[in-house]
């Protein structure tokens, strides 16, 4: 198989799993109107310095969402209308599949970046932008690896939402992404790195020189965990066809 074909069947999937968003396109106006709503809130409390918080936020946590909540939805409104059984019967292996659909939700961070590229422009903030952008793509690998293990073993895959939503948010806005490590007490701040959006945010940054409240190994290794975890389970849990 060459390297045409694997694009075209790559392509097919993103084709194929990003029809709703055409159908639907106020999904992406909701989205971009809950950050605007968010950086009213972050200025309002830490101006700038709020300010910068929310692109680490925005850019880390927008990729761990898409990761873990709208890949694994989608996935599992596949199980419910057996298109993802087409999937399987056709040539089209797991890795094509998953990027297929990696690809097709990254209309909804994408639409995000677009409306946050002002305000980085005016901050002078490409150096937090890069940073989280790096830390975002491993939250999103996380994300992906986690929401395609909730969403392969539940029994109504229609449900998944119920599961993926909270998930999303909670590890969104509880740990320390829309703020910074460094107003949690010392003594907590290593069990809030539990959360791989907490690590990455973190990482973030310290890469872009905002802060360091704690040593750089920490959240590395967190990450590191959240990876090999995720891609164990993923490989134990992914069956395609009688596999």
């Amino acid at each position: 198989m060459g390297l045409v074909t694997h694009l075209r069947m790559i392509y097919g999937v993103a084709y194929l799993s990003s029809r709703f968003i055409i159908r639907q396109p106020a999904w992406l106006i909701q989205s971009v109107l809950s950050y605007i709503g968010f950086a009213i809130l972050l200025y309002m409390w830490g101006g700038i310095e709020g300010l910068k918080n929310l692109i680490v936020a925005m850019i880390v946590g927008g990729l761990w969402s898409t990761g873990v909540n709208i890949v694994a939805q989608s996935v599992g409104w596949d199980r419910v209308s057996k298109i993802h059984d087409m999937f399987v019967v056709s040539p089209a292996r797991p890795i094509h599949y998953i990027l297929g659909y990696f690809l097709s939700a990254m209309v909804f961070p994408l639409s995000v970046l677009a409306t946050m590229l002002p305000l980085v422009y005016v901050l002078n903030a490409w150096n937090i932008a890069i940073a989280s952008l790096a830390m975002g793509i491993v939250t999103l690998l996380v994300g992906i690896e986690v929401g395609l293990y909730i969403v392969l073993r539940v029994d109504k895959p229609m449900n998944v939402s119920a599961i993926t939503n909270p998930i999303s948010w909670l590890l969104t806005i509880l740990p320390p992404v829309y703020y910074p490590l460094a107003l949690i007490p010392q003594k907590f701040r290593l069990l809030a790195l539990i959360a791989p959006t907490a690590s990455a945010a973190e990482l973030a940054r310290q890469l872009s020189g905002i802060e360091v409240a704690v040593p750089t190994l920490a959240p590395v290794l967190v990450l590191t965990a959240w990876v090999t975890l995720g891609t164990y389970l993923l490989i134990k849990t992914m069956r395609w066809g009688l596999e």
